[in-house]
């Protein structure tokens, strides 16, 4: 979706009276929809910084793992804890050991075999030299070529596995979990300490999202009928992305055509002149 000027986002605000826009992935990590298994992901998370090792996450596209990812890194105590993100790994090992180097600001060197050591090190003395614990995340990483991943594995080993001087991350959607797979990956595959899949919201967490964003938005919390909630939670499939494109897009078709309230058969008719939903039948 073509993101909405300006004068488009006021003319939409002021046809149904928000205070600011509804359905915006641009949020403060306080301000994010916390759904419960979003909740039951980061506790584990944090108990998980604890424990040590690796974690592995996982879900559909579009189900919010990088968002409760940035709502995990948000909540951390920046006096212990350092975080270096990784979105979207490259397809080489020299390619994704320069990118973290660059990550970690540190001089790029031209052999593998050196951004290996220095990207290591940066991460085994990061406590000492630095006073807090870094945790590296991976997102989006079902693109990882199994060479790759077994760089990430091989960052973790040092001083015969006598403590982890840093955590690793890794969250990617199911493509992920075949990569992992690989037999050449088991020594990898042996040193995930938590996992977790992130499913997507049922339908009371759909109409409790959709009601979220319509009250900090200073909206009307019924704006979308009953009727409407359950049939956004059939399309989306109950993933926040989805439900965020459908809400967004019915406000906007609704304000067009003068429609103080998303009722039904709005909702069907919206969906019918849909190019990504129309051949999704209609429900009663």
């Amino acid at each position: 979706m073509t993101p909405l000027t300006n004068t488009e986002k006021t003319r939409l605000r002021a046809h149904y009276g928000f205070k600011k826009m509804p359905f915006s992935k641009y949020l403060k990590v306080t301000d994010m929809y916390d759904s419960q298994s979003q909740k039951e992901l980061r506790e584990g998370l944090e108990m998980w910084l604890d424990v040590g090792g690796i974690a592995l996450i996982s879900g559909p596209c579009g189900v919010g793992k990088s968002m409760t990812l940035r709502r995990f890194a948000g909540s951390l105590d920046n006096n212990k804890y350092a975080v270096y993100t990784i979105p979207s790994p490259t397809a080489t090992v020299h390619g994704f050991l320069r990118l973290l180097c660059r990550r970690f600001g540190l001089d790029v060197k031209h052999y593998t075999v050196d951004l290996f050591h220095a990207a290591q090190s940066f991460l085994v003395g990061h406590k000492q030299e630095r006073g807090t614990h870094p945790i590296l995340i991976v997102d989006d990483a079902e693109g990882l070529y199994p060479d790759v991943a077994d760089v990430l594995r091989r960052l973790t080993v040092y001083d015969l596995d006598a403590e982890d001087r840093f955590s690793l991350l890794v969250s990617g959607i199911e493509n992920l979990l075949q990569v992992l797979e690989l037999g050449l990956l088991a020594p990898l595959h042996s040193r995930f300490s938590f996992g977790h899949t992130l499913r997507p919201f049922g339908l009371e967490d759909t109409r409790s999202f959709i009601r979220f964003h319509l009250r900090r938005s200073g909206g009307d919390e019924t704006l979308f009928s009953d009727q409407t909630v359950k049939r956004i939670f059939h399309l989306s499939q109950g993933r926040p992305r989805a439900i965020n494109q459908l809400c967004i897009g019915a406000i906007i078709l609704g304000a067009v055509r003068g429609k103080d309230r998303i009722d039904g058969a709005f909702f069907n008719a919206f969906i019918a002149d849909h190019p990504l939903y129309q051949n999704q039948g209609v429900t009663q």
